[in-house]
């Protein structure tokens, strides 16, 4: 996979969005989009920061285990139909690093599919500040002992009249037979580094 199969992910609220290589989906495809819209709408009614600390983090290890420096919090934790989202954030305010972690269904398993998907989600989800990304490139690393193609943007965040740089990360990698996929989002004094320690951490279950 190279770096001219990606164009620019999306911030996490509204912007250009994430270009998976489309390899055709047949006839999965409207029901993908009628699946993506109909996601899309569930979390924008209800992905919010304006939550407290949840007592069951041992939950949003399903898929993946993970480490996010100091302490964190689970954001949101949906199974649906065969698919999967779960999201943890730093306990900061606003959140200085979010995780969002995702199995994908049998009928979002196509590439082209999985792009519909990602583009819904990121263009859905809603999240305290705006994140604003630029510069991107395509690195490859190993992931749950496979390689993967990472596609790293760097940016800005901007809470209020207080701007941060800003980093994020977003893959996608096959498990058990399932496409499961991980998008981090950091900012700070560096965004970079944090991102990749927390991507560090990360492996399948």
């Amino acid at each position: 996979m190279s770096q001219s199969d990606f164009t620019s992910p999306p911030p996490a609220k509204g912007g250009n969005t994430a270009k998976w290589i489309a390899a055709g989906c047949g006839g999965c495809l409207g029901l993908t989009v009628l699946a993506g819209l109909a996601l899309a709408f569930f979390i924008n009614r209800t992905l919010r920061f304006a939550v407290g600390p949840d007592q069951n983090l041992g939950e949003t290890e399903e898929l993946f285990t993970y480490a996010i420096p100091g302490e964190s919090q689970s954001i949101f934790n949906l199974g649906m139909f065969g698919l999967q989202v779960i999201q943890v954030a730093s306990t900061d305010s606003p959140p200085s690093v979010l995780l969002t972690m995702g199995q994908l269904p049998s009928y979002l398993q196509g590439e082209e599919a999985q792009q519909t998907f990602i583009e819904q989600f990121q263009d859905s989800a809603t999240v305290e500040g705006s994140y604003e990304f630029s510069e991107q490139q395509v690195d490859e690393r190993t992931l749950c002992g496979q390689p993967v193609s990472v596609v790293m943007q760097s940016g800005r965040f901007q809470d209020g009249t207080t701007t941060y740089d800003a980093a994020s990360l977003l893959t996608f990698v096959e498990y058990n037979n399932n496409a499961r996929f991980i998008w981090v989002l950091a900012h700070g004094k560096t965004p970079q580094a944090t991102a990749d320690q927390v991507f560090a951490t990360l492996d399948c279950r």
